[in-house]
Formats: structure tokens, C-alpha cells, sequence
């Protein structure tokens, strides 16, 4: 008897190789995305509770705007104290949105 593998075994292993390899490279793919995704995120945050706090301490009426790395943090106060805040992503979508009213001075 001969020992070895025919080839029909061998193409069957490289294609079950390639399906999981295939997989693997979409995972680390979509990983890669939700990061990028996550990391523009954190910054939105960051640069919303730095804005939300200025609003805390100075919450005249008003419009205002403030760029971070990915996108732009904008805001309105009311005469009221209503406050709405948004972080806008480098394609235009909303990352964050606040709606609050400020305390009363």
C-alpha cells in the first residue's frame, strides 16, 4: 500500500485552510472598524465633558461649536437653561447627544 495523501485530501485541506483564514481576516476586519469607531467616540466624550462642563459653570444663551480630532462638538442654550449638545463625526452623523437644562443661577 502506498502511504500519503491523495490529492483530492490535500485540495480539500487548503480549502477548509482558506474558508477559516477567510474568517479570521473579517473578524480582524470588523475589530479594526469597531475600534476606529470606538477611539472617535472616546474623543467625542471627552470633548463633550470638557463643552458641558464651561456650560455648568457659564451657561449664557447661545450657540457654540468646537472641533475635536474626528468631527465637531455643537451646542445651543436656551433662554431657559435648555441645553442641547451634539458630537458630530467626520461624516456628518451624530456620535452623541445631550439634552439637559442647566442650573438656574
Amino acid at each position: 500500500m502506498r502511504t500519503g495523501f491523495t490529492l483530492l485530501e490535500v485540495v480539500l485541506a487548503l480549502l477548509v485552510l482558506e474558508i477559516g483564514v477567510l474568517g479570521v481576516a473579517g473578524t480582524l476586519l470588523l475589530a479594526s472598524t469597531t475600534l476606529t469607531r470606538a477611539e472617535t467616540l472616546e474623543r467625542a466624550v471627552a470633548r463633550a465633558e470638557g463643552v458641558l462642563d464651561s456650560l455648568r459653570w457659564d451657561g449664557a444663551p447661545g450657540l457654540g461649536g468646537a472641533p475635536f480630532a474626528a468631527g465637531e462638538v455643537v451646542w445651543s442654550v436656551g433662554d431657559s437653561g435648555r441645553m442641547d449638545l451634539r458630537a458630530i463625526g467626520p461624516n456628518g452623523e451624530i456620535l452623541l447627544g445631550v439634552i439637559s437644562v442647566l442650573p438656574a443661577r
